[in-house]
């Protein structure tokens, strides 16, 4: 599963050249995640109701051309790794047809008590559906 969230860039994220600031693109990242989370089915809100998190471990960006005021940009989302206790996402940020930036996160899945989670044993329903948003990579 791929996921795009459109995003406007804001004036006060850029610089007096109409630039964007290095530090908003982990914000729009955070976004996206949102996104491809509610879209595979399982979103921040149903997480947050079952005590479960994916926290951020790793995050890692390469900047390619900047992104500016006033101006749209695209960021894709899909997941490039899985298994029962941890996940990796990979973002590409486009302005039109130029590719701004990329970046890859990887989280590990935790419960109420902030410690390792399976989900496949924990959460099987879920972890199904993760399962599902991988099957479909090329949607």
């Amino acid at each position: 599963m791929i996921c795009e969230t459109e995003i406007d860039v804001r004036y006060p994220d850029c610089d007096r050249m109409g630039i964007v600031h290095h530090a908003v693109y982990p914000v729009w990242y955070e976004m996206a995640r949102m996104d491809y989370f509610a879209k595979m089915g399982f979103s921040y809100s149903d997480m947050n109701a079952l005590g479960i998190n994916p926290p951020l471990v790793e995050l890692d960006l390469r900047y390619k051309a900047p992104a500016t005021y006033p101006g749209r940009v695209t960021v894709r989302t899909r997941m490039t790794m899985y298994a029962p206790k941890k996940l990796e996402l990979q973002y590409e940020t486009w302005s039109g047809d130029t590719l701004c930036g990329t970046a890859r996160s990887f989280h590990i899945w935790t419960g109420p008590d902030m410690k390792s989670l399976d989900m496949e044993k924990n959460l099987p329903e879920v972890y199904e559906k993760i399962r599902a948003a991988w099957n479909g990579q090329n949607q």
